[in-house]
């Protein structure tokens, strides 16, 4: 007698109605498994390409130096280390003389408060020339940049962050109008469009812009800079300009060999190792939870099969009376056991799903599907329900007809 998949399935199905409550606690493991393979693959998609998204809104082939010693959390860059040593000469020379450098900003940053009348806002203040605007990609919302010949003079005007803006003047027109940045009369000119918060872990929209010579000799009164954006010529591979930079900033210095920098030189891209990082360590513990969540569905669905073969033996029976064969009998009993590992499966990527949106809108996280994983799991499923339905199967070939129907 030759049966078809329908058949197989039909029977799979009617048994899974009549035994609903076993078989659904034999696919809760693989459900689990298949739920977290595929809601961390589409969440982990989602950051790397929010990260990606970042790091071109911090800007283009960008290297940073920075004076003291830098270390790299999950949170961004922080300094655990200070200098003096770095001066505005240094970045000059390195803008004239280091070949493959598209534009150089120098700059002096601070926390200070920004108070316009009754209204005051901490932010933090970054002296700076107008190559910053364009290298760190800082479009105006309204306003001008301040210029050259601004920085030349030390003419103190500001150009504020969205969050500044918003803050002092609740949507009222600033241009023009002065705000006190550490007691000092700032004119404002202009008012930067919404960026959020950076890879480095700073709110770009509360940060105040004045020229590099105005906060140096009028605002903080230093003669040192904290550091400079550089912007490098396309092809130009980050690394290796990182340590020409470092080679050549040494040497200018006189430092000896055994002096160990009091200035770091980064990209963008050591910042996100760190997150990535973060991100690999959470999915191989996701990968080890999944492993074992399919171990349990996998044994789950086994003692299932098992208890099943042992109750269906008058079925069985009757079945190779009527000419079925040992091969018709494991056939069926695996598809009943891979049935109830796809089901599992199924209603893991569903969940998965679910999950994933509700990260994407809550966590604002970019929506990612990763197919990959999706995959993976029916693959991985089908597998399981192959490996923990083939010893039941054959057990069931073992009951002998006239045994079992006069036993």
């Amino acid at each position: 007698m030759k049966y078809t998949l329908a058949f197989y399935l039909r029977i799979a199905f009617q048994n899974l109605i009549v035994h609903k409550g076993r078989m659904i606690l034999a696919l809760l493991g693989i459900l689990f498994a298949v739920m977290s393979l595929v809601a961390f693959g589409n969440i982990s998609n989602g950051l790397k390409k929010q990260i990606d998204s970042e790091i071109g809104k911090f800007g283009k082939n960008l290297i940073i130096l920075r004076s003291g010693y830098m270390r790299f959390t999950g949170r961004g860059a922080m300094p655990f280390g200070d200098s003096k040593n770095l001066k505005l000469e240094t970045v000059q020379r390195i803008g004239e003389s280091v070949p493959g450098i598209v534009q150089i900003a120098p700059f002096y940053d601070v926390s200070y408060p920004a108070r316009y009348e009754e209204k005051t806002v901490n932010a933090g203040v970054v002296g700076t020339t107008e190559a910053m605007f364009q290298i760190r990609n800082l479009d105006l919302l309204m306003g001008t940049y301040f210029t050259e010949d601004d920085n030349v003079n030390g003419r103190k005007k500001a150009v504020v962050g969205y969050k500044v803006f918003e803050n002092l003047f609740q949507q009222e027109n600033p241009i023009g109008k002065y705000i006190l940045v550490y007691r000092v009369p700032t004119e404002v000119i202009g008012v930067l469009k919404e960026k959020g918060t950076d890879l480095a872990g700073q709110d770009q929209d509360l940060q105040v812009y004045v020229p590099l010579t105005s906060i140096m000799r009028r605002y903080s009164n230093v003669d040192f800079i904290k550091g400079a954006y550089i912007q490098i010529q396309d092809k130009i591979p980050l690394t290796d300009m990182k340590q020409i930079l470092q080679s050549f900033i040494r040497t200018i210095r006189n430092m000896k060999p055994e002096q160990k920098d009091d200035f770091s030189v980064f990209t963008m891209e050591d910042i996100v190792k760190t997150q990535e990082q973060g991100i690999r360590l959470v999915s191989i513990l996701t990968v080890i939870a999944s492993i074992v969540s399919f171990l349990i569905g996998g044994l789950g669905i086994f003692a299932i099969m098992l208890l099943s073969i042992s109750e269906r033996k008058l079925e069985i029976g009757i079945r190779r009376v009527v000419g079925s064969k040992k091969r018709d009998i494991i056939l069926q009993f695996l598809t009943e056991s891979v049935v109830v590992a796809l089901m599992g499966g199924a209603l893991g990527i569903l969940v998965g799903f679910i999950i994933t949106v509700f990260v994407s809108y809550f966590g604002n996280v970019p929506f990612s599907l990763y197919l990959e994983n999706i995959v993976v799991s029916l693959l991985i499923s089908t597998l399981v329900g192959i490996l923990a339905g083939i010893y039941p199967a054959v057990q069931g070939t073992k009951y002998e007809p006239v045994a079992v129907l006069y036993g």
